[in-house]
Order: structure tokens, then C-alpha cells, then sequence
């Protein structure tokens, strides 16, 4: 019984495990989205164009942008049972679309108008929004192993078991030059975003997820990273990312500037996923509630370095051994049995290529304020590794928001947060 309860209880913690450590990536969410409502959602082709204007459209059904973009349609509709993706492509799209052609082919015009674009999906469709699915990356990139020689020394043996113990015969060494042979590695670098718009064509959510493979299919690449956006939309919708009710007696915080390196300064979406990802931390704990208009303490945020570092791993060579089993027997004179097991064990090498691994490497400092006379309270340095840069951040802002609740705890300014004047 004991042991049973103890498998339970390590099983739960798996579970538990688990559930804690699923990232939710790239993620925003406009403060007030009702995405509850959303019962009927316009599913776009694949964009390949940063500007959202160019998608990705192909009849073949053996294609993989065909694929890709059916896939994503049945994973959502499957995930999401009680919304109605209505997918716009002409190959297979909803019969209500495709019965007009020009209403059909205007919404995949290009357009610098997404408040027109809205309007026309929502007037063909009655739809409650539109989502793009957007390609920012998805590319190969051939990495060489390079030839290279390892050198063994192997060995042969056999084994000998009977009445009288075990012998060893046929002992045999000799060395071995193993040649790792020069290849060409396929590296696959995808890189996903999803944007859902509201019926006015305002940017309500957004998503990026990104994958790097070996030799790997784009339709099952993608799969992955499909799957996962059902996910986090799916718990988007069920509200696990809105701002909890919190006392009122709650010290009020915000950010007051964030300092990024310039690829992401630059890169709206990632920037707001930053934004997003410290206010969910902030939520989780009790004594705090985010809030931008009348913030008592300010966070500075300064990230110096955000970036994925390529690791090389050189190609090896290991000795793995092998063996094969005969049971003989036979009968002497004296009519007594004999059995002998005897055991042939050879050698031989084993290799595997050179390739790279990335992880994600975010550097800066955290510093708490006081919004009244700008005094710092709490400064961090944060140096954190992860497989993905925002999941970095996420684990640098759980820290330090652990520890800015546990100051307002000590210092007393949960108190204080009753009387402003205090």
C-alpha cells in the first residue's frame, strides 16, 4: 500500500511538473478581450509576408502549404469544439465563401487596412474576427559535419560456462581506425506567428513559436507548432491569463520603461510579449495588482542581451559490444550429461555526426521604484538560460516579481497601500 501511494504521489508531481513548466512562448493578449465571445472565427491561408499581405495558397493536396494550412484548421476546430473556423483557401474552403469569387478575392487583396479588411470578412462571413497564421522564418540551412578519425582498439572473446566455472578463450585484440565520413546536415529554422483580430480589425491576441530541426519534414515541423497555439488559444479563451480580482489593499504596479536590444526594440510583437509576460508573473502574486494608471512602485526593465547561442557538438565514435548466445550439450561414456552455454562476444564502432544546439541567453537588470519619489527599493541582475529567449524572460521576471512581493510583505507598503498618504 505504501508503495502504491508513493508511485500516486511521485506520478502527481510529474503531472504537476509538467503542467508548470508548459511555456506560453510569444504570448498577448489585449486587456479586455472578450474572446469567450468569438464563436465564429475566419481562419486566413498562411501570410509569408510581413506585412500580411502575401499568402500562401496551393491546391495540391500533397503540398505543404496545403497541409500545413489544413492542419492547423482541424487542429483548432478539434481543440476549440465550441467556435466555427471557417477556412478561407479556394481549395477547401466553406461553400458559403467560394460562391462568390470576387467578394472571396478581395479579402486576400493586399491591404495596408486592417479595420476594411474586418469589415469585408465580417460582411461576407458574420464572423466575430479573423486570425493570420504568419511565417517569419521557414528555411534550411546546411550545416557540414566534417570527415573525422577516431581510433580503437577492439576485441574478441568467447566465454565458456560449464560445472566448472566460466573460461575465457579465443581472446583476440587488434587496433581499429574508424572514419566518421564528411555530411551534409539539413537544418530546418521555422518560425511562426498567429494574430487574431476583432470584428473592427484591432489586434486582440498574438503568438510566436519558433522550432529548429535536423532533417526535419516542414508539414510535421509545423504540426508541433500548431498544436501548440491550439493550446495556449484554447486556455486564452477559458481565461487563465486574465488579471485575477486581487484585494484592493493590493500594492498597484506597472512598468514604466522597458530596454531592449534592437533587433526586438524594433519588433512590436516580441516587445509586447515582453510587456505581457512580466504583467502574468506579476498577477500570480497576491500583495500585487498590475496596473498602468496609478502604479505605487514602477519596474525599470533593461535586457542587454536576448539572443540564441549555437552550441557545436564535433562528431564522435564509441565501442558498443555484441554477443551471441549457443547452448551445447552431450552425454560421456560413463553416461553422465554435460551442458556448456557458450557465449561469442565481438566489437565494433559506432558514430554519430557533428550538429549544433541553440539555447536561449537573456542578460540585464530588474529594478523596483518608489512612484512618488522615483527612490529605487530593489534592483536584480538577471541571467537566465532557456530552449526560447521569452521563456528566459518569463523565468528572470518570476524571480524577481517573488521578490518584490516578498519586499512589500517585509516593508510593510501592503499597509501603506490602505492610506496614500502614508
Amino acid at each position: 500500500m505504501r508503495i502504491l501511494i508513493r508511485a500516486l504521489l511521485v506520478a502527481l508531481f510529474f503531472i504537476s511538473w509538467h503542467a508548470a513548466a508548459f511555456a506560453y512562448g510569444g504570448l498577448w493578449i489585449a486587456r479586455g478581450a472578450t474572446l469567450p465571445a468569438m464563436k465564429k472565427l475566419v481562419l486566413f491561408p498562411m501570410s509569408i509576408s510581413d506585412d500580411l499581405n502575401e499568402f500562401a495558397i496551393n491546391g495540391d493536396e500533397n503540398s505543404a502549404v496545403f497541409r500545413q494550412n489544413d492542419y492547423l484548421h482541424r487542429r483548432l476546430s478539434k481543440k476549440l469544439k465550441d467556435t466555427n473556423f471557417l477556412r478561407l483557401a479556394p481549395d477547401i474552403g466553406e461553400q458559403r465563401i467560394r460562391e462568390n469569387i470576387a467578394p472571396f478575392a478581395a479579402l486576400l487583396a493586399p491591404t495596408a487596412n486592417a479595420s476594411k479588411r474586418a469589415a469585408e470578412v465580417h460582411q461576407l462571413t458574420m464572423a466575430d474576427g479573423y486570425l493570420v497564421p504568419h511565417f517569419r522564418e521557414n528555411w534550411v540551412r546546411i550545416d557540414i559535419s566534417p570527415e573525422t578519425a577516431f581510433h580503437f582498439t577492439l576485441r574478441s572473446w568467447t566465454e565458456r560456462r560449464d560445472e566448472k566455472g566460466t573460461r575465457v578463450t579465443k581472446d583476440y585484440s587488434y587496433p581499429v581506425t574508424h572514419i566518421v565520413p564528411e555530411k551534409k546536415m539539413e537544418f530546418r529554422i521555422m518560425d511562426v506567428d498567429y494574430t487574431l483580430y476583432d470584428k473592427a480589425g484591432h489586434e486582440i491576441l498574438s503568438f510566436e513559436n519558433s522550432d529548429r530541426k535536423y532533417f526535419a519534414d516542414p508539414v510535421s515541423m509545423y504540426k508541433d507548432l500548431a498544436e501548440e497555439f491550439a493550446d495556449v488559444l484554447k486556455a486564452a479563451r477559458k481565461g487563465k491569463f486574465r488579471l485575477k480580482k486581487t484585494d484592493e489593499k493590493a500594492v498597484p504596479i506597472a512598468i514604466s520603461r522597458i530596454s531592449l536590444p534592437e533587433d526586438m526594440a524594433e519588433d512590436t510583437l516580441r516587445e509586447r510579449a515582453i510587456r505581457f509576460a512580466f504583467s502574468d508573473e506579476m498577477r500570480r502574486q497576491d500583495r500585487l495588482r498590475f496596473d498602468s494608471a496609478s502604479p505605487r512602485l514602477l519596474v525599470d526593465m533593461r535586457i542587454e542581451r536576448c539572443e540564441l547561442v549555437p552550441t557545436w557538438h564535433p562528431p564522435t565514435a564509441w565501442v558498443t559490444t555484441s554477443s551471441t548466445t549457443h547452448d551445447e550439450s552431450w552425454t560421456d561414456k560413463q553416461g553422465k550429461r554435460h551442458e556448456v552455454k557458450r557465449t561469442e562476444y565481438t566489437q565494433s564502432v559506432s558514430h554519430a555526426f557533428g550538429y549544433y544546439s541553440y539555447h536561449a541567453v537573456v542578460e540585464g537588470s530588474l529594478s523596483l521604484t518608489d512612484a512618488r519619489n522615483g527612490a529605487v527599493l530593489l534592483r536584480k541582475s538577471i541571467a537566465e538560460t532557456d530552449d526560447k529567449k521569452i521563456d528566459a524572460c518569463r523565468h528572470a521576471f518570476r524571480e524577481f516579481c517573488k521578490e518584490v512581493a516578498k519586499y512589500v510583505r517585509k516593508s510593510g507598503l501592503g499597509k501603506a497601500a490602505e492610506d496614500p498618504n502614508l
